[in-house]
């Protein structure tokens, strides 16, 4: 495997046992919402991938992705930022392959 496939774990599933816990509340657990997101998605490890792009862009790359990494359907430039609900022992959510979180509308 060469080091871009590494790196972007193309190839790579590390799926552990899911949660009963869905993506949405895994997402507001972790309670982090940068500026600029506009959706979340999970990697098979457990990761939380924060993206900018459009939202119907990251749900269509969430479907072509299934199991594999979004990484490799959206591309890094439209991560940005990351995070685990718990990083010694990560959450997969029972629907982390099909689900995408979009932030939640903010009161002015």
């Amino acid at each position: 495997m060469n080091l871009l496939a590494e790196i972007l774990g193309v190839g790579k599933h590390m799926c552990g046992p899911t949660s009963l816990l869905s993506l949405a509340d895994v997402v507001d657990r972790v309670a982090e919402w940068p500026q600029g997101v506009t959706a979340v998605t999970q990697e098979a490890d457990g990761e939380l991938l924060y993206w900018d792009a459009p939202v119907d862009d990251v749900r269509q790359a969430r479907v072509r992705a299934g199991a594999g990494s979004m990484l490799r359907e959206l591309g890094i430039k439209h991560q940005i930022h990351s995070a685990y609900l718990n990083l010694n022992n990560p959450v997969l959510a029972h629907d982390w392959q099909v689900s995408v979180v979009v932030p939640p509308i903010v009161a002015q």
